[in-house]
Formats: structure tokens, sequence, C-alpha cells
């Protein structure tokens, strides 16, 4: 059996993507930096002030769109950006946000650690919105795939790394019963032994099991222990109301 897992940027929610936004921001809210220069040009500038490759400069782009945090088509090849205009309102509060934990890192006292914590809990609540409404729309079919994700741990109990891709495999709509009945069949057949998996029966994105899932866990509504085919994957039960407001 063929196994395909959840599309994905390329990049995945951490501290090293939150330093790399506030380099871009600052950037393109910088009048000398932008100085009239279009997409094109910018992403060379920020591909050297971060150093890394201008495809990497894209990736982010696209990941700022998708967490909502750019406006989409803001930045591209025809228009000057005017970072008065390019960001989103929720995306301008997460800005903010980042750029008052980079202030706290350098205080090294109790209050602003405390601060951080607090910080990072506002995070978490930003990306459980984002992520409930994010969707893939293939041939007229919508799907969340937080949601399916949720309702999949709470009727499974727990998935581990192949069940993950059996469940990126065959769940394609919300709400699809007969996709959800085979899921079913799938993973009964898999913890029965009758049905088994190696590396080579991934044919595409191959790296949702970090990617996707990894956004998922930061969101912290699942905990994630182990890799690959030790992994184990079960609901954050401290976030049971929210869980439950998305499932619903």
């Amino acid at each position: 059996m063929d196994l395909y897992g959840w599309k994905y940027e390329g990049r995945k929610i951490s501290d090293k993507l939150h330093e790399q936004i506030l380099v871009m921001i600052g950037i393109l809210n910088d009048p000398e930096k932008v100085e009239g220069r279009k997409w094109p040009a910018l992403q060379k500038i920020i591909s050297s002030e971060l150093g890394v490759a201008t495809g990497q400069v894209r990736t982010i782009k696209r990941t700022m769109e998708e967490f909502g945090i750019l406006k989409k088509g803001s930045l591209n090849a025809n228009d000057v950006p005017d970072g008065k205009n390019i960001f989103t309102k929720s995306g301008i509060t997460l800005i903010d946000l980042l750029a008052t934990e980079e202030l706290m890192r350098k205080k090294h006292d109790k209050e602003s650690e405390e601060q951080i914590r607090e910080i990072r809990n506002i995070y978490k609540l930003y990306y459980q919105k984002v992520l409930s409404n994010y969707t893939y729309v293939e041939d007229g079919k919508v799907l969340h795939p937080l949601r399916a994700t949720l309702k999949a741990l709470k009727k499974f109990e727990y998935l581990d790394y192949w069940e993950w891709y059996l469940l990126n495999t065959v769940i394609r709509q919300d709400d699809n019963k007969e996709e959800e009945s085979e899921l079913e069949e799938c993973i009964i057949n898999y913890r029965a032994g009758k049905l088994q998996f190696k590396e080579s029966d991934l044919i595409e994105n191959m790296l949702s099991h970090s990617y996707v899932l990894g956004n998922f866990e930061y969101s912290g509504l699942i905990r994630i222990v182990g890799t690959k085919e030790k992994l184990k994957i079960t609901l954050n039960n401290d976030e049971n109301e929210i869980i439950e407001e998305i499932i619903k």
C-alpha cells in the first residue's frame, strides 16, 4: 500500500523561525532597506542577512502567509511593499510578542523569564486558532488536518508513525464516513499485524510527521514521544476543552 503525507511548506514553528521572521520584518519595515525595491530584490537582501538561500526566504514568506502573519500576495514582483499594509491585524499582534520576547531574553532575570512563559502561552493560543482554521482543498474537497488528527487520536487513543501516514493517506475530506471507515479498517489490520510498511512505501511528502505534526505539537494540543518508527502521538488532555471545541 502506497502512503502519502499531507503537504507542508518546509518550515515548522520554532524559535529559529521566529528569529528569522523578526529579521525579515525588520528589513521590510526599514524604509532605507526597502528604498523602492520590490519583492524579488528584497528577498536577496533578506537572504544575505539571514545567511540562507532565496528559496528559503520564499518558504518563510509562504509560511508567514499560511500562518496569517502576512497578507497573501502583499509581497510581489509588481509593488514596493509598505510595512504598514502588508501584515494582518493578528500578525501584528504576534510580531509585537516576538519582539517583546526577544527583549526579555536579554534581561536574564526571573521577571523576564515569567513574561517569556506567558508570551509562549499566547503563541500557543495564536497557533491553535490558525491551525484549527487551516485547510487543504483538492478537487473541491475540504480538509481541516488538525481536526482530522484530533478526531483520530480521540477514536484510536494514539497513533504511531505508520498510523500517522495512514491517516494522511486515507483522510482527504472533512467528515467523510467512507474514508473514516477505511481508516479504521486499516488501523485495525495494522495493529493486528495484517498490514506492514517500509520506508519505500512513503511516496510523497515524507516529512509530514516532522512539519505538519510538529506544528500541531507546538500548539500544545498533542503530545509526541519518540521518533520515526518509535513515534507515539497522543492528545494533550490538559487542552480537552479546546480539543472538543475543534472536533465538534
